[in-house]
Protein backbone atom coordinates (compact mmCIF):
# COMPACT_ATOMS: atom_id res chain seq x y z
CA UNK A 1 0.00 0.00 0.00
CA UNK A 2 2.10 2.90 -1.36
CA UNK A 3 5.57 2.76 -0.02
CA UNK A 4 4.60 0.45 3.11
CA UNK A 5 4.89 -3.69 2.60
CA UNK A 6 2.76 -5.18 5.22
CA UNK A 7 3.88 -8.98 5.97
CA UNK A 8 1.26 -12.16 5.64
CA UNK A 9 1.52 -15.75 6.01
CA UNK A 10 -0.68 -18.49 5.81
CA UNK A 11 -0.96 -22.24 5.42
CA UNK A 12 -4.48 -24.44 5.99
CA UNK A 13 -5.03 -23.87 9.95
CA UNK A 14 -3.98 -20.72 10.72
CA UNK A 15 -2.42 -17.44 10.03
CA UNK A 16 -0.20 -13.92 10.66
CA UNK A 17 0.49 -11.14 9.75
CA UNK A 18 -1.50 -8.60 8.51
CA UNK A 19 -4.74 -8.93 6.40
CA UNK A 20 -6.96 -5.58 5.08
CA UNK A 21 -10.71 -5.88 6.14
CA UNK A 22 -13.93 -4.02 5.19
CA UNK A 23 -15.98 -6.16 8.26
CA UNK A 24 -17.97 -4.39 10.54
CA UNK A 25 -19.69 -6.87 12.59
CA UNK A 26 -18.60 -5.96 16.41
CA UNK A 27 -21.19 -8.20 17.80
CA UNK A 28 -20.18 -11.62 17.06
CA UNK A 29 -18.20 -12.27 19.54
CA UNK A 30 -16.00 -15.79 17.89
CA UNK A 31 -13.20 -17.12 16.17
CA UNK A 32 -15.18 -17.16 13.01
CA UNK A 33 -15.71 -13.28 13.34
CA UNK A 34 -11.73 -12.41 13.38
CA UNK A 35 -11.42 -9.83 10.55
CA UNK A 36 -13.77 -7.12 12.17
CA UNK A 37 -12.78 -4.35 13.75
CA UNK A 38 -14.78 -3.02 17.88
CA UNK A 39 -15.59 0.27 16.33
CA UNK A 40 -17.50 -1.35 14.09
CA UNK A 41 -15.51 -0.39 10.67
CA UNK A 42 -12.61 1.82 9.91
CA UNK A 43 -11.64 4.95 11.12
CA UNK A 44 -13.15 8.15 10.31
CA UNK A 45 -15.92 5.60 8.37
CA UNK A 46 -13.08 4.75 6.49
CA UNK A 47 -14.06 1.26 4.02
CA UNK A 48 -10.95 -0.33 4.95
CA UNK A 49 -8.64 -1.39 7.74
CA UNK A 50 -5.83 -3.68 8.28
CA UNK A 51 -6.41 -6.49 11.18
CA UNK A 52 -3.01 -8.10 12.30
CA UNK A 53 -2.68 -11.58 14.02
CA UNK A 54 0.38 -12.76 15.79
CA UNK A 55 1.64 -16.72 16.26
CA UNK A 56 3.82 -18.30 18.96
CA UNK A 57 7.12 -19.34 18.83
CA UNK A 58 6.48 -23.38 19.08
CA UNK A 59 9.78 -23.89 17.16
CA UNK A 60 11.74 -23.11 20.81
CA UNK A 61 9.08 -24.20 22.87
CA UNK A 62 9.21 -20.47 24.63
CA UNK A 63 5.97 -19.34 22.74
CA UNK A 64 6.93 -16.42 22.88
CA UNK A 65 4.83 -14.06 20.66
CA UNK A 66 6.73 -13.26 17.27
CA UNK A 67 6.46 -9.86 15.93
CA UNK A 68 5.16 -8.46 13.00
CA UNK A 69 6.31 -6.08 10.73
CA UNK A 70 5.66 -3.17 8.42
CA UNK A 71 8.24 -2.27 6.11
CA UNK A 72 8.98 0.57 3.82
CA UNK A 73 10.64 1.47 0.50
CA UNK A 74 12.48 4.63 1.71
CA UNK A 75 12.95 5.95 5.05
CA UNK A 76 10.27 7.97 6.56
CA UNK A 77 8.94 9.83 9.50
CA UNK A 78 5.57 7.79 10.53
CA UNK A 79 3.73 10.62 12.10
CA UNK A 80 0.74 8.03 13.28
CA UNK A 81 -1.81 5.77 12.75
CA UNK A 82 -5.33 4.85 14.49
CA UNK A 83 -5.75 1.52 16.64
CA UNK A 84 -8.04 0.05 18.38
CA UNK A 85 -9.14 -4.29 19.39
CA UNK A 86 -10.71 -6.86 17.18
CA UNK A 87 -14.01 -8.00 18.04
CA UNK A 88 -13.08 -11.64 18.43
CA UNK A 89 -10.22 -9.89 20.98
CA UNK A 90 -12.67 -7.54 22.81
CA UNK A 91 -15.08 -10.34 23.56
CA UNK A 92 -12.62 -12.94 24.78
CA UNK A 93 -11.68 -10.11 27.33
CA UNK A 94 -14.89 -9.22 28.24
CA UNK A 95 -16.54 -12.78 28.68
CA UNK A 96 -13.41 -15.08 28.28
CA UNK A 97 -13.26 -18.15 26.03
CA UNK A 98 -12.51 -22.19 25.89
CA UNK A 99 -8.46 -20.17 26.19
CA UNK A 100 -8.82 -16.93 28.11
CA UNK A 101 -10.06 -15.61 30.80
CA UNK A 102 -12.03 -12.88 31.25
CA UNK A 103 -10.70 -10.03 32.17
CA UNK A 104 -10.93 -9.00 35.94
CA UNK A 105 -12.02 -13.26 36.68
CA UNK A 106 -14.78 -13.72 38.73
CA UNK A 107 -15.07 -10.78 41.66
CA UNK A 108 -13.72 -8.12 38.66
CA UNK A 109 -10.41 -7.60 41.03
CA UNK A 110 -7.92 -9.15 38.88
CA UNK A 111 -5.52 -6.89 37.46
CA UNK A 112 -5.57 -7.52 33.79
CA UNK A 113 -4.26 -5.93 30.92
CA UNK A 114 -3.33 -6.18 26.96
CA UNK A 115 -0.42 -4.17 25.45
CA UNK A 116 0.50 -2.96 21.78
CA UNK A 117 3.79 -2.63 21.37
CA UNK A 118 5.98 -0.57 18.43
CA UNK A 119 9.29 -0.16 17.90
CA UNK A 120 10.65 1.73 14.95
CA UNK A 121 13.37 -0.19 13.17
CA UNK A 122 15.88 0.93 11.12
CA UNK A 123 17.86 0.45 7.61
CA UNK A 124 20.43 -1.93 9.45
CA UNK A 125 17.64 -3.53 10.90
CA UNK A 126 18.41 -2.25 14.64
CA UNK A 127 15.85 -0.26 16.92
CA UNK A 128 15.55 3.43 15.87
CA UNK A 129 14.84 4.44 19.88
CA UNK A 130 16.05 2.88 22.94
CA UNK A 131 11.98 2.69 24.26
CA UNK A 132 9.15 1.26 22.57
CA UNK A 133 5.35 3.13 22.04
CA UNK A 134 3.10 1.20 24.15
CA UNK A 135 -0.63 1.44 23.83
CA UNK A 136 -2.95 -0.66 26.23
CA UNK A 137 -5.83 -2.12 24.60
CA UNK A 138 -7.40 -2.82 27.57
CA UNK A 139 -6.31 -2.25 31.10
CA UNK A 140 -7.98 -3.12 34.66
CA UNK A 141 -5.03 -2.56 36.70
CA UNK A 142 -7.03 0.60 38.69
CA UNK A 143 -7.82 0.67 42.14
CA UNK A 144 -11.25 1.88 41.44
CA UNK A 145 -12.29 -0.98 39.16
CA UNK A 146 -14.81 1.39 37.23
CA UNK A 147 -11.89 3.06 35.21
CA UNK A 148 -11.33 -0.69 33.99
CA UNK A 149 -11.38 -0.63 30.34
CA UNK A 150 -11.31 -2.59 26.96
CA UNK A 151 -10.38 -0.66 24.28
CA UNK A 152 -13.97 -0.10 21.77
CA UNK A 153 -13.25 2.81 19.66
CA UNK A 154 -10.34 3.98 16.78
CA UNK A 155 -7.05 5.70 19.06
CA UNK A 156 -4.88 7.62 17.18
CA UNK A 157 -1.06 7.19 18.47
CA UNK A 158 1.67 9.70 17.32
CA UNK A 159 4.65 7.49 15.90
CA UNK A 160 7.10 10.23 15.39
CA UNK A 161 8.50 9.35 18.69
CA UNK A 162 10.18 6.95 16.70
CA UNK A 163 12.03 8.88 14.04
CA UNK A 164 13.25 7.97 10.91
CA UNK A 165 11.78 4.80 10.40
CA UNK A 166 12.91 1.86 7.49
CA UNK A 167 9.97 0.04 9.30
CA UNK A 168 7.60 -0.64 12.54
CA UNK A 169 8.03 -3.84 14.52
CA UNK A 170 4.39 -4.68 16.06
CA UNK A 171 4.22 -7.05 19.06
CA UNK A 172 1.33 -7.99 22.28
CA UNK A 173 1.81 -9.09 25.46
CA UNK A 174 -1.17 -10.01 27.71
CA UNK A 175 -1.32 -10.80 31.49
CA UNK A 176 -3.02 -13.71 30.88
CA UNK A 177 -0.65 -16.22 30.17
CA UNK A 178 -0.73 -19.89 30.18
CA UNK A 179 1.50 -23.02 29.93
CA UNK A 180 1.45 -22.82 26.19
CA UNK A 181 2.21 -19.06 26.15
CA UNK A 182 -0.48 -15.82 25.43
CA UNK A 183 -3.62 -17.17 26.10
CA UNK A 184 -5.69 -13.78 25.59
CA UNK A 185 -6.33 -13.75 21.31
CA UNK A 186 -3.37 -11.63 19.52
CA UNK A 187 -5.12 -9.43 17.58
CA UNK A 188 -5.33 -5.69 16.50
CA UNK A 189 -6.75 -3.46 14.13
CA UNK A 190 -5.18 -0.58 12.60
CA UNK A 191 -6.15 2.10 9.91
CA UNK A 192 -4.68 5.48 8.16
CA UNK A 193 -0.81 4.60 8.78
CA UNK A 194 0.23 8.13 8.01
CA UNK A 195 3.63 8.74 6.27
CA UNK A 196 5.35 12.62 6.41
CA UNK A 197 6.61 12.73 2.75
CA UNK A 198 9.75 13.85 3.41
CA UNK A 199 11.71 12.93 6.29
CA UNK A 200 11.72 15.38 9.66
CA UNK A 201 14.05 16.16 12.38
CA UNK A 202 12.19 14.73 15.30
CA UNK A 203 12.77 15.47 19.07
CA UNK A 204 12.64 12.59 21.19
CA UNK A 205 10.54 12.63 24.30
CA UNK A 206 12.39 11.70 26.70
CA UNK A 207 13.00 8.51 28.12
CA UNK A 208 10.92 5.28 29.44
CA UNK A 209 8.27 4.26 27.90
CA UNK A 210 5.82 6.51 25.71
CA UNK A 211 2.51 4.72 27.41
CA UNK A 212 -0.82 5.87 25.66
CA UNK A 213 -4.06 5.31 27.38
CA UNK A 214 -7.49 5.41 26.78
CA UNK A 215 -10.68 5.02 29.14
CA UNK A 216 -13.05 3.06 27.14
CA UNK A 217 -16.21 1.07 28.24
CA UNK A 218 -16.01 -1.96 30.47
Amino acid sequence: NGIASFVHNDNSWSWDGFVYSNETDNATFSYNNQFSSYAGGGADGSSNYAVSSFTLDYSSSTYDVLSNTVSLLAESVISGAYFTNTTYTAGSMLNGDMFAKKFGGATGNDADWLKLTIRGIDSAGGYTTATPIEFYLADYRFADSSEDYVVDEWTWIDLSYLGTVAGLEFCMSSSDIGSFGMNTPAFFAMDSLTIVPEPVTIALLGLGCLLIRTRKNK
